[in-house]
């Protein structure tokens, strides 16, 4: 990897930390528990399309721990979180390869199994396959996150100078 591309991974990967903690920080009085806006997504979403699947393929994995190691420790939360993420991540990776999806589609299909990832872990964890019935909220919701992501993305990555982008 380049130095350019290093540093602006890791330029990437503070702000989708600091984007998580601060989501945490928001009260969301009208929505469901558990579910999130996804600015770390939004993040995530750039280095996607930015600098690569390659790049994205680490990057959330990267971004639970390090969230882990500053904020939450490694227990539940952790596992929830990294358990959502992998399944999202992969899926991400595979609407970007397979099916050619708009980042609308590849957002919103994200957020939906980020949703399903976490359900299964607590399902696990907890020994009860009840959490299934969230399963509609958290599909209604994520689409909703998902593609509210994408917008802003789809915005932030106009902005970006095309010039990095080529060259990274």
């Amino acid at each position: 990897m380049k130095v350019k591309h290093i540093s602006l991974y890791a330029l990437f990967l503070a702000i989708a930390v600091i984007a998580n903690y601060i989501e945490h920080l928001i009260p969301l009085p009208f929505m469901y528990p558990g579910v999130k806006l996804g600015l770390a997504n939004a993040v995530g979403l750039i280095v996607l399309y930015y600098l690569g699947r390659k790049s994205y393929a680490l990057f959330g994995v990267l971004r639970v721990l390090l969230s882990a190691i500053l904020f939450s420790g490694f227990g539940s939360t952790f596992l929830i979180a990294l358990g959502g993420t992998i399944l999202a991540t992969s899926i991400t990776i595979l609407l970007v390869s397979v099916t050619k999806a708009s980042i609308y589609g590849v957002s919103a299909g994200g957020a939906v199994f980020h949703g399903l990832g976490q359900v299964i872990v607590v399902s696990i964890l907890y020994g009860t396959i009840q959490m299934l019935w969230y399963m509609l909220t958290l599909v209604i919701s994520s689409v909703i996150t998902g593609c509210l992501m994408a917008f802003i993305t789809s915005l932030i990555i106009k902005k970006l100078p095309e010039k990095l982008v080529n060259n990274s």
